[in-house]
C-alpha cells in the first residue's frame, strides 16, 4: 500500500468516527439574540431597554460660549470677557403602567470655567452640577425639579446669556398636579425653602450683618394653569418662611441689647404672579408676559440675578427686622425668520424696596434688562447664536456702588456681547 492511500484511508476513517460520534450529541438552538427595539409610544429618540418594558431616551448637549462683558466699569477685577464650555447629558426613562406613566428623569451639566454670575467675575473650573433629577408617577412629581412658581424660565427662557427677572430656580420638591379637562390643571408643591433664599449665606447687606436662620417650614406653592391651542394662561401663588440667625462675635453669640445683636424672628412672606402666552403659528412663534409682587419672598421675582445683591429681608436703625418687597415683569418675542433662523427679543424690569431701611428713609433697587439674539441652525443638531443685551440700574437711599478707587455711585450700567455654538444630539 502506497503512502498517499494510507493518508486517504486514515482520513476517511476518522471522519466516519466524527460523524457516529455527532450523531450521539443532542440537538441544541442557537441562543436568542435580543436587539434593542424602537419606542415609538414617546416620541422619537425612545428605545426599550432590553429585557424590560421601560422606554428610555439619551441624548446631550455641548455648549461653546463666548462673551465680551462691558461690565460696571466699578472694578478692575471684572473680567471684560469669558469664555466658557458646558457639556450635557440626559435620562429620560418612561414605562407605562396600569396606575399612570412612571417617568424618571435625570440630567448633568459640567462646566469648564462656569461664568460666574452677569458680572463675569471668576468663575469655578470642571464644575459638575446636577440639573434636575426627579421621578413622576401620574400627576405625582418628587425630587430636584423646576419650582412649579411661573413657566417662563422652564418653558421659554430663550436668550443665551442675558439675565432677566422671573422665578428661575430648580429646587428640591414635592407636587401633585391634578387634570380636570378641558385644559385646566391646577398643581400643590412643597418646596424647599432653602433653594428660594436671597442672601442664603452669612453676609452683609448694605453693611448690616444678616445671617439666615435654619429652615423650619418648607415653601408652599400653588398653580392653576390654562392650556388651549392658541396659549397658555396661569395664576401662581408662594408662601415662604423668612427668619434670622445667631449672630456671632468670635464665634460666641452676641447678646441681647449689645452692640452687633440681631433679635431672633420668624416671619412670612408671600409672592403672587401671573403668566399668559399667544401662540403665533404664522412665525411658529409666541408672545409671553409673565409678572410677580413678592413680599419677603424676592427669590420669586428673580431678584437672585439681578447686578447688585437683593435680600429676602433687613434690619432697620431701629434694629427691626422686615422683609423686602417689589415687583417684576419679563416679557419675549420669538419665532422663525426663516426655517433655519430663530430670533427672540426679551425686555425685563425689577423694583425692589426696603422701607425704613435707614434714617434716610426707604432704599431702593431698580433695574431692567434688555436682550436680543438671533440662532440660525446650520444643520440638524447643530447651532450659532448671537446676542446682544443692555442693563441699567438705580439704587436709592442708602444703597451705592463703591468703585475699586472708593468713588461711589448710584447708577449703572451694562453691556454683553457674545455667542454660542451649540452640537445637540
Amino acid at each position: 500500500m502506497s503512502t498517499k492511500s494510507l493518508l486517504l484511508g486514515t482520513i476517511a476513517g476518522l471522519a466516519v468516527i466524527g460523524a457516529a460520534q455527532a450523531a450521539d450529541l443532542p440537538m441544541t438552538k442557537g441562543e436568542a439574540v435580543e436587539y434593542v427595539k424602537v419606542c415609538s409610544a414617546f416620541g422619537p429618540g425612545f428605545f426599550y431597554i432590553p429585557g424590560s418594558d421601560t422606554c428610555l431616551k439619551i441624548g446631550g448637549e455641548v455648549r461653546a460660549k463666548y462673551y465680551g462683558f462691558g461690565g460696571t466699569g466699578f472694578n478692575r477685577n471684572d473680567n471684560r470677557s469669558a469664555f466658557d464650555t458646558q457639556a450635557r447629558v440626559w435620562f429620560d426613562a418612561r414605562t407605562q403602567t396600569d396606575w399612570g406613566l412612571l417617568r424618571s428623569y435625570f440630567q448633568i451639566d459640567a462646566d469648564s470655567n462656569k461664568l460666574k454670575g452677569r458680572g463675569g467675575g471668576d468663575g469655578s473650573r470642571n464644575l459638575f452640577t446636577i440639573d434636575k433629577a426627579f421621578i413622576q408617577f401620574g400627576g405625582l412629581t418628587a425630587g430636584y425639579a423646576h419650582t412649579f412658581f411661573g413657566l417662563y424660565d422652564n418653558e421659554y427662557g430663550d436668550t443665551l446669556e442675558a439675565g432677566y427677572y422671573a422665578s428661575f430656580e430648580t429646587v428640591n420638591l414635592l407636587a401633585y398636579t391634578a387634570q380636570f379637562g378641558g385644559g385646566f390643571s391646577a398643581t400643590l408643591s412643597i418646596e424647599d425653602g432653602r433653594d428660594h433664599r436671597v442672601n442664603n449665606v452669612t453676609g452683609n447687606f448694605a453693611g448690616v450683618a444678616l445671617p439666615q436662620g435654619g429652615q423650619q417650614v418648607p415653601d408652599v406653592v400653588g398653580q392653576l394653569r390654562y392650556d388651549q391651542s392658541w396659549g397658555t394662561l396661569a395664576v401662581q401663588a408662594a408662601a415662604h418662611q423668612f427668619r434670622t440667625g445667631e449672630a456671632l462675635a468670635g464665634g460666641i453669640p452676641i447678646a441681647p441689647g449689645a452692640a452687633g445683636f440681631i433679635p431672633h424672628k420668624n416671619k412670612y412672606g408671600f409672592a403672587v404672579g401671573g403668566s399668559a402666552v399667544i401662540k403665533i403659528p404664522a412665525i411658529d412663534g409666541w408672545f409671553v408676559v409673565e409678572g410677580q409682587y413678592a413680599d419677603g419672598a424676592l427669590d420669586y421675582l428673580g431678584a437672585s440675578g439681578t447686578v447688585v445683591a437683593n435680600s429676602d429681608f433687613f434690619t432697620t436703625d431701629a434694629a427691626r427686622v422686615k422683609g423686602g418687597k417689589g415687583w417684576s415683569i419679563t416679557s419675549e418675542l420669538g419665532g422663525n425668520v426663516t426655517p433655519q433662523l430663530q430670533a427672540f427679543l426679551v425686555g425685563s424690569y425689577i423694583d425692589t424696596s426696603y422701607n425704613d431701611f435707614s434714617a434716610a428713609g426707604d432704599a431702593s433697587i431698580k433695574e431692567f434688562t434688555i436682550s436680543g439674539n438671533m440662532v440660525y441652525t446650520i444643520v440638524k443638531g447643530l447651532k450659532v447664536g448671537g446676542e446682544v443685551a443692555f442693563t441699567h440700574g438705580k439704587l436709592d437711599k442708602g444703597f451705592i456702588f463703591t468703585d475699586s478707587n472708593g468713588r461711589a455711585h448710584e447708577n449703572y450700567n451694562q453691556w454683553l456681547a457674545g455667542m454660542r455654538i451649540t452640537r445637540t444630539f
